[in-house]
């Protein structure tokens, strides 16, 4: 029996500081001098040549910085700064393990591993947009109302979410009012002016659609925090037109924001926190009468922090990309036959062979992303997650698909809205049978990952598999001089190892949602060149 833990603490460089305060607006300046910033001064011409040292210099500069700090009104800039209270990070690893001889040479061993990060570093937007306590979500919802019943009615009311009036089954929305006419009048159905550039824009209306709403960034962060802009919340915060109108009908700068003046206001704390586990099975034989052996089984569970917003804080989700499964093999085999000491051109023959190889089969899991499984158990979708090479409807080309064409059809469909159908959908037809969908929808609004669908759709990849072979042949030449022949076989399955990506794994409208053109890559991305390789290698020793 073993067991063993250990505690190691992360040592960050200098570059985890600079990193943080580097690109803070102001601390760096500019001390370049060319052809419109004063390299040729009063009374000089050009050229200004390497030996005109006297002439080549900084530009000058405050030796003292400046406070404040201007930061541009566009907000282009972001700040950048550690939290007082952060702390050192560190892992705390702990193993069990049962070892059992088999023969005089084998042995089986099953050991527990265990890992939790503490204290991790990780970066947060103070910049949150907030949309609950200022009523925004309220009035958001309101807006979808408005566009669907605007639709319904059709006619000229098609396509906008503005308020029509008493009777017409719309509601006042003083705050959009505010950020997309600048007034205050909500009451007033003549003030929700503008046309295709306010109330029946589709980008605005297009996050209203009740099949798909979206009416802010839900949190759903691992490391760098930021602020989305392709939510409701974004299209008015992120517009200065926009944030402009909103200061003039008397609504407040921080309205959305908790710092108007900057982009993002990133603080890097020390609040993230990870865990690992594995149960590790592994047969040792150690070389004896000419063979050698290693194998394992390893099943682990691995998962991460994710901030979910100042509202809710972190909580801890199951990590893509991580190992689930793993079967490794690895052995080295002097075939027994006749004696390489002896002499003889039969014995020489016969003699001097070896059989070694290494096999692994693994997998990975995969996350599809925040999204609802329709038609489908996470069971099912699972069977139906593999690799098959088809014809693109689109291209007529062979193309690597990961699930079936009326599972990938239909979540196009259910992520393609319009703006002016009376069901939501576009014109790519009305979803129907097995599919992905949006997490949000009219009976489900987010304000978190995880509100109304998993955080990540997290399924086990399709099976990794690789088997490298060789074979050598030594021939003793005498003394200590041979000669040795040797035979590779790389991928001996000719096995064909895909990987899905994050930009065309993730379901929505795009035609290529589900393919993949990848090869498959290693945690350390090490790639895969596919295909079966052999190679053939001559080695004389003395």
């Amino acid at each position: 029996m073993r067991a063993g833990y250990a505690e190691s603490f992360e040592r960050q460089g200098i570059g985890g500081f600079t990193g943080i305060y580097g690109p803070n607006p102001g601390s760096t300046l500019s001390l370049t001098r060319n052809a419109t910033t004063g390299i040729v001064g009063p009374g000089e011409s050009w050229p200004v040549l390497l030996r005109d040292t006297h002439r080549l210099y900084a530009a000058s500069f405050p030796q003292t910085p400046a406070f404040p700090i201007p930061i541009r009104a566009n907000r282009a800039d972001s700040i950048n700064a550690f939290h007082p209270d952060i702390e050192v990070a560190s892992a705390r690893s702990w193993s069990v393990g049962l070892q059992r001889s088999l023969t005089s040479d084998t042995a089986l061993e099953i050991r527990y591993l265990g890992n939790h990060g503490v204290n991790q570093w990780s970066t947060l937007n103070y910049n949150e947009r907030n949309v609950i306590e200022n009523g925004f979500l309220d009035e958001f919802k309101l807006a979808m109302n408005n566009l669907r019943a605007n639709n319904i009615a059709g006619g000229t009311r098609s396509g906008s979410f503005a308020y029509f009036g008493p009777g017409t089954g719309t509601n006042p929305l003083p705050i959009y009012l505010a950020y997309l006419n600048g007034s205050r009048d909500a009451g007033n159905p003549a003030a929700y002016t503008g046309g295709a550039q306010t109330w029946t824009n589709s980008t605005l209306a297009g996050r209203l659609v009740f099949t798909n709403p979206n009416p802010s960034a839900v949190s759903s962060q691992t490391s760098t925090a930021t602020n989305a802009n392709a939510n409701a919340a974004g299209d008015l915060d992120n517009n200065l037109t926009f944030r402009n109108n909103a200061l003039a009908a008397g609504l407040p700068a921080n309205f959305f924001v908790v710092n108007p003046h900057a982009n993002a206001v990133n603080v890097r704390d020390s609040g993230a926190f990870s865990s690992y586990h594995a149960l590790q099975v592994e047969l040792r034989r150690r070389l004896s009468s000419g063979l050698s052996l290693n194998g394992s089984y390893q099943y682990a569970l691995e998962e991460g922090s994710e901030f979910l917003g100042f509202h809710f804080g972190r909580a801890s989700s199951k990590t893509s990309g991580s190992i689930r499964h793993a079967i490794k093999a690895q052995w080295d085999w002097a075939l027994p036959f006749g004696d390489a000491a002896q002499r003889g051109f039969v014995n020489a023959i016969v003699s001097g062979w070896q059989f070694n190889g290494a096999g692994r089969i693994q997998a990975r899991t995969t996350g599809f992303g925040n999204v609802r499984l329709v038609g489908m158990t996470h069971a099912e979708a699972q069977k139906l997650f593999k690799f098959e090479i088809r014809r693109d409807p689109q291209t007529g080309l062979p193309t690597v698909f990961a699930f079936p064409d009326d599972v990938i059809l239909n979540t196009r469909r259910a992520f393609s809205v319009s703006t002016t159908s009376v069901d939501g959908y576009s014109a790519l037809g009305t979803p129907s049978g097995r599919y992905f969908a949006p997490a949000n929808s009219i009976d489900c609004i987010q304000l978190k990952a995880g509100d109304c669908a998993d955080r990540d759709v997290l399924f086990v990849g399709p099976w990794f598999t690789r088997l490298d072979v060789g074979v050598t042949k030594r021939i003793r030449l005498g003394g200590n001089r041979s000669l040795e022949l040797r035979a590779d076989l790389l991928n001996a399955l000719d096995n064909v190892n895909f990987l899905i990506v994050n930009a065309s794994r993730t379901p929505g409208t795009g035609a290529g949602i589900f393919q993949t053109d990848s090869a498959y890559r290693d945690l350390d991305n090490t790639y895969d060149p596919g295909g079966r390789l052999g190679q053939l290698a001559i080695r004389f020793n003395w």
